[in-house]
C-alpha cells in the first residue's frame, strides 16, 4: 500500500484519531468499551467506500495510547511504536485502512501521544505543502473514556497539561491543525477542556460509530478557511444536535 503522492486526490484532509487503549477501555466485564470500538471501527471503515468524498480527500493516521503510544503501519497492517515511521508512512487513504483490533491495558499517556500526534500532523502537512499537493488543515482527535497520566499510572494535574494546551492553541492559530477531544462513559472533561477549552465534548449519549460519523464529517466540512474558533463552535453546534437526537431517539425506544 502506498502514501505518497500519485493517488489521484484533488486535494487532501488529514485526520489523526487518538484512540484510548487504557485497561478502563477493557470495562464493564460484561461489555468492554474495547470491543464495542473495535466493531465501530471494522464496521465504520467498511462502509466508508460508500462516501466518494471522503474516499477523495481524507487521509488517516491512527494512533493508539495507554502505557504505550503506537501508531498503525498500512504496509504492515499492525500497530509500531509511533517514534519508528515518519508522516508519509502512516497517513492512508480512508477507505484503505483496515484498523487492527485493539486490546485494552496500562495507563493513559495522552499528552506523549497529542505530542506525537502534532510532530505527525506538522510534517505531513508540511510535506504535502512543498510537494505543492493542495491540503487542509489536519483534525486530530482524541477518544478517552478516562484521564491523562504520567508513566507510573499518576492523573496529571491541570497545571502539567497546560503546556501541551499552550503548544496546541499556538498550532491552531497557526493554521497547522484543528484539536477536538471527545469523552465517553467517565472521561473527565474538565481536564480535556485545559487541553481543548473549546473543542472538549462529552459523548455519552452517542455510541462509538455515531461518535466516528461524527468526526469524520466534521473533519471534511468545517474549518477549510474559517478562523479556529468558529470552526470549535461548529464542531459543538453539530456535536449538541447529534447528541440531541441520540437522547430522542432512546426516549422513543
Amino acid at each position: 500500500m502506498t502514501t505518497g503522492f500519485g493517488e489521484g486526490f484533488d486535494e487532501r484532509q488529514p485526520v489523526v484519531l487518538l484512540l484510548d487503549t487504557s485497561a478502563s477501555m477493557g470495562r464493564p466485564d460484561e461489555r468492554p468499551r474495547i470491543d464495542e470500538l473495535n466493531e465501530a471501527l471494522a464496521a465504520w471503515f467498511d462502509g466508508v467506500r460508500r462516501h466518494g468524498r471522503l474516499r477523495s480527500r481524507v487521509e488517516v493516521c491512527l494512533i493508539t495510547f495507554d502505557s504505550h503510544v503506537r501508531v498503525y503501519a498500512p504496509r504492515e497492517q499492525t500497530l509500531v511504536p509511533v517514534e519508528s515511521l515518519p508522516a508519509d508512512q502512516v497517513f492512508v487513504p480512508v477507505d484503505g485502512m483496515r484498523p487492527p483490533r485493539l486490546a485494552a491495558s496500562g495507563y493513559t499517556r495522552m499528552t506523549v501521544a497529542v505530542d506525537a500526534a502534532l510532530a505527525l500532523a506538522r510534517e505531513r502537512l508540511h510535506t504535502l505543502r512543498a510537494h505543492r499537493v493542495q491540503v487542509l488543515r489536519p483534525f486530530l482527535w482524541v477518544l478517552t473514556d478516562g484521564a491523562p497520566s504520567d508513566a507510573e499510572g499518576r492523573p496529571l494535574d491541570a497545571e502539567v497539561l497546560r503546556d501541551t494546551a499552550r503548544v496546541l492553541r499556538q498550532g491552531e492559530r497557526d493554521r497547522e491543525w484543528v484539536f477536538q477531544a471527545v469523552g465517553v462513559h467517565g472521561a473527565d472533561l474538565d481536564l480535556l477542556r485545559v487541553l481543548a477549552p473549546k473543542g472538549a465534548h462529552l459523548l455519552d449519549s452517542l455510541g462509538f460509530g455515531q461518535i466516528l460519523d461524527l468526526l469524520f464529517y466534521s473533519s471534511d466540512r468545517f474549518g477549510a478557511e474559517q478562523d479556529v474558533d468558529a470552526v470549535h463552535a461548529q464542531v459543538a453546534e453539530l456535536t449538541a444536535r447529534r447528541a440531541r437526537m441520540a437522547d430522542l431517539e432512546r426516549g422513543y425506544q
